[in-house]
């Protein structure tokens, strides 16, 4: 069986850090970046070539791509292009760094990217295209969204959801049982102590809301 033939969609910040999982997980070739910076097409980007303008229909043929990373720490963009990519045909591949810690018990959705230190414990459920970065704990049952981002150093714990396309902040964290709804943003170091709704903005300790996007 031919291994995966996998593009970074996105040679930021968020894609540097995805390329060096993908060389540690060895399982897939990496054949280089697509993005839209027209600055940055033909250059390497930590070794890794960028090979197309990602809005190119032309370049999962061309490269002979099977599969992508949609490495894009914004919400909204990386949830656009992961749908884009699956309706060019291409598959959504899951970068586990190997020093990840997950239970057998847990699932991980397809496209998701879990960054090096990360713990998933028994029962939790990670949804598609969820970004788990360095060092954030998953605490057993808890339910993550699709599209969502948990920052590096964030714990939750027991039967924590959260909605789609949340963001939880550096360092912020979840008490059990609670529920932070679709697209509502914790911030930094909060501490999140009773249920969320959607699309507000929570800081503090304990979170209070102090806007909401709705």
């Amino acid at each position: 069986m031919s291994r995966p033939r996998l593009v970074i969609v996105g040679a930021g910040e968020h894609g540097r850090v995805m390329a060096d999982v993908l060389r540690e997980q060895e399982e897939v070739d990496l054949l280089g970046f697509v993005d839209d910076d027209p600055e940055l097409l033909g250059r390497e980007v930590d070794g890794v070539r960028v090979l197309a303008r990602a809005s190119d229909p032309e370049w999962p043929g061309k490269h002979g791509a099977t599969h992508f990373l949609a490495a894009i720490g914004n919400n909204a963009i990386r949830a656009a292009r992961f749908a884009e990519m699956e309706s060019r045909g291409l598959a959504a591949w899951s970068a586990i760094h190997p020093s990840a810690v997950i239970a057998r018990s847990a699932e991980v959705g397809a496209g998701t990217q879990i960054v090096a230190g990360v713990v998933i414990n028994p029962g939790a459920v990670i949804g598609r295209n969820v970004i788990l970065n360095t060092s954030c704990s998953i605490d057993h049952d808890c339910r993550i969204g699709d599209h969502a981002f948990i920052a590096p150093g964030v714990h939750l714990g027991g039967t924590v959801t959260v909605g789609e396309a949340a963001l939880m902040g550096i360092g912020a964290v979840a008490l059990p049982g609670v529920t932070i709804g679709e697209r509502a943003i914790v911030g930094g170091g909060a501490v999140v102590t009773k249920d969320l709704p959607p699309g507000v903005v929570a800081i503090g300790c304990p979170a209070g809301v102090r806007s909401s996007g709705e």
